[in-house]
């Protein structure tokens, strides 16, 4: 039974969330062959400033604090 989450910037529509749920599902079915009736997917929105890719901070590249 695969349960899969997903980390994402808050600010997706709901019809935008449905269709990313319903592709992950999807893809999952395509991938390893599971059941879509027993495939889990949770969402989980944080705020952008929450959130560091790559060791960006809001885009930015990551500073070193002096001290």
């Amino acid at each position: 039974m695969p349960f899969i989450e997903c980390h994402i910037k808050s600010g997706l529509t709901h019809e935008r969330r449905e269709r990313l749920i319903r592709d992950i599902i999807q893809v999952t079915h395509d991938s390893i062959g599971s059941d879509p009736k027993i495939i889990n997917v949770i969402l989980h929105e944080h705020p952008a400033e929450n959130i560091s890719v790559s060791s960006r901070i809001n885009g930015e590249d990551f500073k070193r604090s002096v001290g």
